[in-house]
């Protein structure tokens, strides 16, 4: 009766407070006019979000595995964008599931030969840079790098990482802008984050179950 109990409570809906996210309250403060002209944020809780990483271009995700999904995406006029999504899903399984799904499109869509839609240079092409990394139980860090003919290297448009803790995902992406042009100060400031939350969904009732 106790195992089946906590069955239950691990494949339970999840609801995630208002503020849970790192980025939340600043997400959720109120903006004057001029400042919203600046700076601007979107949250949304639709569970059929697709990753905020998301090589393949993928529109809608079923959301059968999904409990509870927040998504929190931050631009500016700089311009600059960034994100954080946390994603709890009905069991770990479901959550490794994802995982392995997101790790084979970077796989699948790996490169682009157009670029597009970073292609105003006329040789943009780009490519997903991907390496595992020790946040949560599993994660990895994931780089859209584009090709600058003028200068001969790979440049990152923007970085990410995906780590999963129990049966919960979370997301974190940046631009240059946002996490710096050194490739290892984005790298640190990624894990950290993600750490963080890492740590912080153990709160939610049997998300690291």
């Amino acid at each position: 009766m106790i195992t089946l109990l906590v069955a239950a409570l691990a494949l339970g809906p999840v609801q995630i407070p208002d503020n849970f996210l790192l980025t939340e309250k600043a997400a959720r403060a109120p903006q004057s006019e001029d400042d919203r002209a600046e700076s601007w944020w979107r949250i949304s809780d639709k569970t059929s979000a697709p990753l905020t990483i998301n090589p393949c271009g993928r529109k809608r995700v079923s959301p059968a595995g999904r409990s509870a999904v927040r998504t929190v995406v931050h631009g500016t006029s700089a311009p600059s964008h960034s994100s954080e999504q946390l994603l709890v899903h009905r069991s770990a399984g479901a959550a490794r599931t994802a995982l392995r799904t997101l790790l084979a499109d970077a796989r699948r869509c790996r490169t682009q030969p157009d670029g597009k839609p970073y292609s105003w240079t006329g040789d943009g092409r780009t490519r997903w840079v991907v390496s595992p990394t020790r946040v949560g139980d599993e994660a990895a860090l994931m780089h859209l790098m584009m090709y600058d003919k003028l200068n001969k290297e790979w440049t990152p448009l923007l970085s990410g990482i995906v780590a999963r803790k129990g049966r919960a995902l979370m997301v974190y992406t940046g631009d240059q802008e946002t996490l710096g042009h050194s490739r290892a100060r984005a790298v640190k400031a990624l894990r950290k984050t993600a750490a963080r939350m890492a740590a912080k969904v153990c709160a939610l009732p049997s998300a690291c179950a």
